[in-house]
Order: structure tokens, then sequence, then C-alpha cells
């Protein structure tokens, strides 16, 4: 199913159901399951997004450190479970196929016949606007359900516990406002994973690069071109990503290796972009030829993450690597790197941003120059430069490990 009609389904028809769901549940009620006072078993709900995934994370662990012996499964969409299964933090994943409208909803009923059975203590729903996930929530059922009151989505009646949503913090931050109003106590500290874990991780990705010729001794700098195919107008172009990496090597007083990352359908912006390069024998293509678990690898082995909107940003800040951001259409307020070593570039209009959590996510922009205005308004020049005094100088606030401290 295209993205922009899943929204357009969820926008106009998902409110009408939510409705006749209150209805029915005023007449007639809801069979929840009554909690022993033990919470054993709970059930996260996230669909859209796989950055957002990551930043549950903190969240998954503060609901863990609450309840050490808790079984915690997660629903989300087909396409996600890659990306979950590689963070290796929940127990079973359940997944909705969007290929078809049939498998669609096929799978959205099995999902719900089976998570009924398994009586969950505590069901939470990270979707920040989606009415979908509210009602697949009520359907499961659980004596206690939480969810985001936002601002005119009509999606909070279901729950038994609404938190009203946040549009000025950090969506990690809100997110963990729900883990806390299950019982989630710890603080949100980062990275979220133990260190053997990404020590693990670290092993696996230079293994990786070795095999593409890249030393341990090398600086890795990982550029991530694409943002797939959801609002590609968050891309830098290419030739932007081309003139940064000679940049870097050109000037950095040790060896450096920049490699080029993004999904199969997305080599040709990492083609594009290597044929403006000067310095090409410096880059190493991985674009197409990485599973999402060796991704994350490799961003666990990067001494720096260079991408826009995506998920990169927000898997290399979950692992506290240091990463920057270029935004435009969306905020690095909301979707910015998290954590102590991350940098955003916002280069905002006075229509920015056009992506919001109360617009569902439909791109409106109204710029003159039309879409991509913002990024393209980005200059190499600049984001040179912060980078250089955020992470190289000697002083710098992040200077990077193989720098040394001088």
């Amino acid at each position: 199913m295209n993205w922009k009609l899943i929204r357009i389904i969820d926008t106009y028809i998902g409110r009408p159901l939510l409705f006749a769901a209150f209805l029915l549940r005023r007449l007639f009620g809801q069979n929840k399951p009554k909690r022993s006072g033990i919470v054993k078993r709970i059930l996260l709900v996230k669909f859209w997004g796989i950055g957002n995934i990551f930043m549950i994370l903190p969240s998954i662990a503060a609901l863990r450190a609450a309840y050490p012996d808790v079984i915690i499964d997660f629903l989300t969409l087909a396409g996600n479970e890659e990306a979950l299964t590689a963070t290796g933090v929940v127990d079973e994943i359940n997944t909705i196929d969007t290929a078809g409208i049939s498998r669609f909803i096929f799978t959205w009923l099995r999902s719900v016949l089976r998570l009924r059975k398994c009586f969950y203590d505590i069901v939470i729903d990270f979707e920040q606007f989606a009415r979908f996930s509210a009602l697949v929530v009520h359907q499961i059922g659980a004596e206690v359900t939480i969810g985001f009151d936002t601002t005119g989505q009509h999606r909070s009646s279901l729950y038994t516990r609404m938190v009203p949503y946040d549009n000025t913090v950090h969506i990690s931050i809100s997110f963990f406002t729900l883990a806390t109003t299950a019982g989630g106590v710890c603080p949100l500290i980062l990275p979220y994973m133990v260190q053997t874990s990404i020590y693990s991780m670290y092993l696996r990705g230079r293994e990786l690069l070795s095999k593409f010729g890249v030393s341990e001794y090398e600086l890795v700098v990982v550029m991530h071109i694409g943002t797939s195919d959801n609002l590609s107008e968050r891309r830098w172009l290419p030739e932007r990503y081309a003139e940064l990496s000679d940049l870097l090597i050109e000037t950095l007083q040790l060896q450096v290796r920049v490699v080029f990352t993004g999904l199969a359908n997305e080599s040709s912006l990492v083609s594009n972009a290597m044929a403006h390069m000067h310095l090409p024998t410096g880059v190493v293509d991985l674009s197409g030829q990485l599973s999402f678990a060796e991704y994350f690898d490799i961003i666990a082995t990067a001494d720096l993450v260079i991408s826009a909107d995506t998920s990169a940003v927000h898997m290399a800040s979950s692992l506290e690597v240091p990463v920057v951001g270029l935004y435009g259409p969306n905020t690095p307020i909301l979707y910015g790197p998290w954590g102590k070593k991350g940098l955003a570039i916002y280069r905002q209009f006075e229509c920015s941003p056009c992506i919001t959590n109360f617009n569902a996510k439909f791109h409106t922009c109204r710029h003159p120059l039309g879409k991509g205005a913002c990024m393209n308004d980005i200059q190499v020049k600049d984001v040179y430069e912060a980078i250089y005094r955020h992470y190289f100088v000697t002083k710098a606030p992040c200077r990077l490990a193989k720098l040394g401290r001088e």
C-alpha cells in the first residue's frame, strides 16, 4: 500500500472507526483482563518510523529496570521487523503487513486475535497521531492502556491513561513519559545497551569494514545519503555530500575513510555523489550491500555519522556515536540527534517546519522555491565549519577519540 494512501485512510476513516469503538464501549463495556498486581506482560505498539523505534529504546530500558522479570512484546509494521530484531531488546515481535489491502486486513485481524490471548497487563501506544494504533490497542484490550492525547487527532478516548502530547520536547522524551506513566522509574540514561553488547557490535562492524579495506586506524565517517521514499524532500543533494567528503579527506591531518550507505534503490544517489568527488578513492560504497543488523554494526563502529533526518541519526544517538543531522522540513527540536554527542544543522524558513505531528506528516511545502528548498539552502561550507568546531578542534565539545586529546 502507498504510504500516503495509508495516511489518508487513517485520517478520514480512522475518526469514524474510533468514534464507533467508543460508542460500543460505552454501550456494552469492554472485557479487560484483571491484573494480579504483578506486571508480567507488556505490549508496545509503534507502526510508523524506524527511527522512532530507536527513540523508544530508553523507554524499554526504563520498563526493564522497573519490572525485571517482565515479558515485553512489540507490535509494528512488517517493514520494521528487521530493525527491531537488530536491537535485541524485546521478547516477541508481531507485525502487520501493508504490502496490499487484503494482506493488511488479514495480518491486522490475525495480530489482534493472537495478542488478545496474551492477556497483557499494560499496553503502550507510542504513535503520536495515528488513529489506527489507538483502535488496535482497544481491540487487543488490557486493564491499563496508555497513549498520547494529541490535539486535533481524536484518538485518546479509548485509553485508560492519557498523556498530553507535548510538541516542544524531543520525541525520545515524550516516549519516555509514556514509560514512566506505566511505572518505568529509571532515569533517561544513554546508551540504552550494555557496554558488552556495544563492543560486540563494534567488533562485527570492524570485521565488515576490514573486508572493504578500511583500516582500524582510519577515521571512519559514515554518510547516509538517502531518506528512503518516505518524504524524499528531507534529502541533502548528493553533490553536497561529495563536496563535504572531499573537504574532510583533504583537510584532516590523518587518513579518513568515508563510507556511503543507503538502501539498494538509493545506490544511484551514492553513484551520483561519487561522480562529483575529486578524491573518490577515499570512499567506500556500501549502499544496498548490508542487512539492517550489519548496518547497525557499521554505525557502532563509526567515528562520525552524517545524515539527513532519517533513522541513521537515531541509531547513532542510541549508541552515543557522534552524529550530525541535517534538517529542513522537520524540526530537530523533536527529531534531532539526542544524547551528548549529536549536532543538528537546521535551515529554518518562515514556513518551517512543514512536517508535523498535527498534520499527520503530510508534506505541505509552501515555499516559493518548492519542496526541498530548505535542504538545498544548507551549504557545505556551513556544515563543514560546524563539524570542525564541534568535533575536530583541540577543545571541541565532542572531540573525536581518534584525534586524541592534545
